[in-house]
């Protein structure tokens, strides 16, 4: 097991390899890494060019921006992640995207990324991300699949996604049960207007006969942890 290539200097030590196709952000993403003073900042346009310098000159940290072509800021990844790349399986890689969501943070942690940043990037942003990469101790492993990666983050990332799970099923009871009541409100509701034009019932009686019949309507069977049965996501 090793650390990662950033592990253990200062943010004026770096040298960062940016892998971007808008030059907007290039200049951007240079001029941020500049005012921090960093050692040496390389631009590349697309993520073949960066891999050809990278392998005579490894750098200490890539931001590569996700969607890219022909190859992709993911696909770069895998490339340097595989034990042939040494020293460049040990590079921590971190993502700029403007799409973070769950399921592609989650595919690019898994596959070896150190972090995802999402655009518009400010500068107070990647520097508070940069002073935590490294001193990030966690050390690079290599899986038997023949790819390096972050120790631990398989059951990190699976912890966290059966939290998310246990969270999503308990709202779900909660909208469910939140349904039920407001019909057996509603029909205890009908059932008082529907006495007033006659001979009035007590409440009690109105809930002995309506509460059975709304738990009789088809809503689905509902358990501590969601809905019993699938509900299509």
């Amino acid at each position: 097991m090793k650390h990662h290539a950033a592990y253990g200097l200062g943010l004026e030590d770096l040298d960062v390899v940016i892998v971007e196709d808008s030059k907007p952000m290039q200049t951007l993403i240079r001029s941020i890494l500049i005012s921090f003073k960093v050692a040496r900042v390389r631009v590349f346009d697309s993520a073949d060019e960066a891999l050809e310098a990278m392998l005579s000159e490894p750098p200490n940290v890539i931001l590569a921006d996700w969607r890219m072509a022909p190859t992709s800021g993911y696909q770069l990844l895998r490339l340097i992640r595989h034990r042939h790349m040494e020293p460049l399986c040990y590079v921590p890689l971190i993502f700029i995207t403007a799409h973070g969501t769950r399921a592609l943070v989650d595919k690019g942690l898994r596959a070896g990324a150190h972090h995802l940043l999402v655009k518009p990037l400010s500068p107070s942003t990647l520097h508070s991300r940069l002073a935590w990469l490294v001193t990030d101790d966690r050390t690079m492993i290599l899986e038997n699949s023949g790819f390096y990666n972050i120790d631990g983050i398989h059951k990190t990332l699976d912890v966290q996604a059966e939290k998310l799970k246990t969270l999503e099923n308990a709202r779900t009871y909660h909208e469910q049960a939140t349904k039920r009541l407001a019909a057996v409100k509603s029909a205890v509701e009908k059932e008082f207007a529907s006495a007033s034009k006659g001979v009035p019932e007590s409440p009690e009686h109105i809930a002995k006969r309506v509460i059975p019949a709304a738990r009789d309507r088809k809503a689905p069977r509902i358990s501590a942890f969601g809905a019993t049965r699938a509900t299509g996501t």
